[in-house]
């Protein structure tokens, strides 16, 4: 990672005025069409969950707003950030935090990340891989489909980890949609910034 020189920095005005805002974070929710990537998924007998994870941390690592963290009232840039999800406990209602690193395959990284889960047992989250600021923080609702959804936090101005989060994909007059939601830090990152990552990740998930 490197440090951000703040008086070289071309966001230095916009991230002075919100890092002091009570609440800085901000999330957008939309649709989003998964057709052509289910089908794909299915087809290779993949998890469509570890797969769209894959999918999201490339399209997010692409843009540098997303490797962006706050850390001790300094900003850095990481060269990449890596996912750290929620997973279900096998024959519990109960859920785990797993934190893996992202691999360059998706293949390799859908093992890994099973893997890494399993190895993880029935321990809530395991705090050795965890504690870190490089990381994407994802979780999904495969439930129901919503429309809003909000998340658990401290309150803390300088809390700068992305959060991510999908629901239940409906067939909608023949296309697979599926709602997508991402909240970030607005002192780091822009709705341009977000509108860049939803139409980059729906042009990635149509070349399937």
């Amino acid at each position: 990672m490197k440090k951000i020189k703040m008086e070289s920095w071309d966001r230095l005005q916009i991230y002075s005025f919100f890092k002091d805002i009570d609440e800085p974070r901000y999330m957008i929710t939309v649709d989003i069409d998964v057709t052509k990537f289910l089908k794909f998924v299915k087809e290779n007998h993949l998890s469509f969950y570890l797969s769209f994870v894959f999918l999201i941390m490339n399209e997010m690592n692409k843009i540098k707003n997303f490797r962006y963290r706050i850390i001790n009232h300094e900003v850095f840039q990481f060269e990449k950030t890596h996912p750290s999800f929620t997973d279900s406990i096998k024959g519990t209602e109960l859920f785990k935090m797993v934190t893996c690193n992202l691999e360059s395959d998706m293949f390799q990284f859908v093992e890994k990340a099973k893997q890494k889960s399993l190895d993880q047992g029935s321990t809530f989250v395991d705090l050795a891989s965890e504690d870190r600021f490089d990381v994407v923080y994802i979780t999904s609702f495969p439930w129901a489909k919503y429309s809003q959804v909000t998340h658990a936090h401290h309150i803390d101005k300088e809390f700068s980890i992305p959060k991510l989060v999908w629901g239940k994909f409906e067939n909608e007059n023949g296309k697979i949609m599926m709602p997508f939601s991402i909240e970030v830090h607005h002192g780091l990152v822009d709705g341009l910034h977000v509108g860049k990552l939803i139409q980059n990740l729906q042009n990635t998930l149509n070349s399937y």
